[in-house]
C-alpha cells in the first residue's frame, strides 16, 4: 500500500471509531407527551408518554385511539355497528343461534366465565338481565325529580335468567350461543379493564414508557424518562359529605413502575338518591341491590383485566373475607375503605403509598 492510500485509510478507520464511540455514549432523547381519548368506553382516557419526536408520539397516540374506539364497538350491549358482531349482537341471538366473533370479544367472554368460577359468581356477565333493570332506573333518575326503586318481584324474574351456564363458547368455531333468549350479556364489570390491558401489552412491544388513564383504570409500561424510576398516581378519595358530594383530595398517592395496573372502585360517582338512601351501580348477586359494604375499593397488580374484575369481586364481600381473598392471587394486593371510615390497606400496596415512605425516586424492588 503506497503512503497516501495509508494514510487515508487510518483517517477512515479513525472517523470509525470515533462514530461508533459517539453512538455508544450518546443516549436517545425522550420527551414528554399528554393526550386525551374521548369516544370510547364511557369515559375520558387520557395518556402520558415518552418519545423521541412528534410524530412518533402521533404514531402512539392514533394506535391507542383507534384500538379503544375498536374494542369498545366490539364489547358494546346497547348499540349496533355495521359490518361488525358485538356483545349485543351476541344478545340479540340468544336463544336464536351461535354468533361467530372476533377473539378478542371472545377471550373476554372467556376470561369473564374463568372469573365467575374464581370468584363464586360475584363476577357474573351473564347477569344483563337484572342490571338493565338498574340502568334503567338511574337513567330515569338522571333527568327526573322523582326516581324510583325497581319492583323486587322483577329484579327476582330476571335473575332466573342469570346462569352462567346459559353461555356457551365453541372455540373451534370462534363463536358464542346463549341458550336462554331473556339472558344477556353485561360485560361491565371487566371490559374496560380487559381492553386497557390488551392495548397496553401491544403498545409495550414498541413504546418503552408510557401510563394510561381509563376512568378508575390506571395502567403504567417501564418508569417515566425524566430521572424518575416510578410514575405517582392519585387514589382518590371515596368519601362523601352529607349532600353526597365527594370530599376532595386524594386519599393517598401511590407510585407504580414496570407493568402494573391500579383500579378503583366505589360508589361514590354514578349513583342516585332515593328518600336519602344512595344506590350505586355496583349490583350484589346475592342481594340485587347495590352492596354498601365499601366507600371504595382500590386493587394494585400487573394485569388490568384482572384488576377490574378484582376490584367488582372485592367490593362484593365483607373485609376479611377480601383480605384473605386477595392473598389467593398472585401479585395483587388492595386498599378497602369501609363505610364506616377504616381503611385497610395490604402490606404489598404500603411499599407503594406516599404516606408510608414511596416516592418517585424509590429504588425498584
Amino acid at each position: 500500500m503506497n503512503r497516501l492510500k495509508r494514510i487515508i485509510s487510518l483517517a477512515m478507520a479513525a472517523v470509525l471509531s470515533l462514530s461508533l464511540l459517539t453512538g455508544c455514549s450518546k443516549e436517545p432523547e425522550y420527551t414528554k407527551y399528554n393526550g386525551s381519548i374521548w369516544d370510547s368506553f364511557d369515559t375520558i382516557i387520557t395518556t402520558v408518554s415518552f418519545h423521541q419526536s412528534q410524530e412518533e408520539f402521533d404514531q402512539f397516540m392514533h394506535f391507542t385511539q383507534e384500538r379503544y374506539q375498536y374494542l369498545h364497538r366490539l364489547f358494546d350491549i346497547y348499540h349496533s355497528y355495521p359490518d361488525m358482531n358485538n356483545a349485543k349482537t351476541i344478545n340479540d341471538n340468544a336463544g336464536v343461534a351461535p354468533v361467530k366473533v372476533e377473539k378478542e370479544l371472545f377471550d373476554l367472554i372467556k376470561f369473564g366465565m374463568e372469573w365467575h368460577e374464581k370468584t363464586d359468581g360475584k363476577i357474573n356477565i351473564a347477569m344483563g338481565s337484572v342490571l338493565k333493570i338498574w340502568h334503567d332506573v338511574r337513567e330515569y333518575a338522571k333527568y327526573n325529580d322523582d326516581p324510583y326503586l325497581p319492583d323486587m318481584a322483577k329484579l327476582e324474574n330476571a335473575n332466573q335468567h342469570t346462569s352462567i351456564e346459559n353461555i356457551v363458547l365453541d372455540e373451534a368455531d370462534m363463536t358464542v350461543y346463549i341458550t336462554d333468549p331473556e339472558t344477556s350479556l353485561d360485560l361491565g364489570a371487566i371490559a374496560k379493564g380487559y381492553a386497557t390491558e390488551l392495548i397496553c401489552t401491544e403498545l409495550a412491544k414498541t413504546y418503552p414508557s408510557f401510563a394510561i388513564s381509563a376512568g378508575g383504570n390506571v395502567r403504567v409500561n417501564g418508569s417515566p424518562m425524566d430521572g424518575r424510576t416510578r410514575w405517582g398516581i392519585g387514589i382518590e378519595n371515596p368519601a362523601v359529605d352529607e349532600n353526597y358530594h365527594m370530599i376532595g383530595g386524594n386519599l393517598d398517592l401511590s407510585f407504580l413502575y414496570g407493568s402494573q395496573s391500579l383500579v378503583c372502585s366505589g360508589g361514590y360517582q354514578r349513583f342516585f338518591v332515593h328518600d336519602g338512601q344512595r344506590y350505586h351501580h355496583l349490583i350484589d348477586p346475592e342481594t340485587l341491590f347495590p352492596k354498601n359494604t365499601y366507600l371504595g375499593v382500590s386493587i394494585l397488580c400487573q394485569d388490568s383485566g384482572v384488576a377490574d374484575a378484582l376490584s367488582t369481586a372485592i367490593f362484593m364481600m365483607e373485609p376479611q373475607q377480601a383480605i384473605d381473598f386477595i392473598n389467593t392471587i398472585d401479585n395483587a394486593e388492595c386498599i378497602l375503605v369501609p363505610e364506616n371510615g377504616d381503611i385497610i390497606i395490604t402490606d404489598g400496596f404500603k411499599t407503594h403509598l406516599e404516606s408510608f415512605g414511596a416516592t418517585s425516586k424509590s429504588p425498584i424492588e
